[in-house]
């Protein structure tokens, strides 16, 4: 196994080296060619994140699944995405690509806007008034959205 790639954590995980996913890149979406290509360490089990130069960051499904329900599945994601965005007070990720399966790799696979900042844990974010501001008013911002009648459960 290539070092850039961590240990499998589910029984059907697919395994993406970040050389395959600069020439998934490369190939489908020309803009970001020239731009460098490198794995995030992530707590999530569900996708693999790689930062495409300062500004975007590629997702690329973990879990082995039919392609044509990832893409309704990234679609879906993409529509709620623009959605949170609108009522954020916060900045959040944009959709900004959705890339085909491909050599190397045989599911669909996602690109969004990159937010530089910290990941919002108990110890870097416990003694801080200003995060708790910042939540507080996402928070109230999110329950004053319309749901136009959907439910959330779970």
């Amino acid at each position: 196994m290539r070092q850039d790639v961590p240990m499998p954590l589910h029984d059907d995980e697919l395994l993406i080296e970040t050389e395959t996913v600069a020439a998934l890149i490369h190939e489908q979406f020309p803009r970001w060619r020239d731009q460098p290509v490198r794995r995030i360490a992530v707590a999530g089990t569900v996708n693999a994140i790689f930062r495409i130069g300062d500004g975007a960051a590629a997702r690329f499904p973990l879990v082995a699944a039919d392609p044509e329900e990832t893409t309704a599945t990234l679609a879906a994601e993409s529509a709620a995405m623009h959605e949170l965005a609108a009522h954020a007070t916060v900045p959040t990720p944009l959709p900004l690509a959705i890339g085909a399966p491909g050599r190397g790799y045989p599911l669909p696979w996602s690109v969004q806007t990159w937010i530089p900042g910290e990941v919002a844990s108990p110890d870097a974010a416990a003694h801080s008034p200003v995060f708790a501001r910042d939540l507080a008013a996402l928070v109230s911002a999110l329950r004053s959205a319309d749901t136009r009648g959907r439910v959330f459960s779970g």
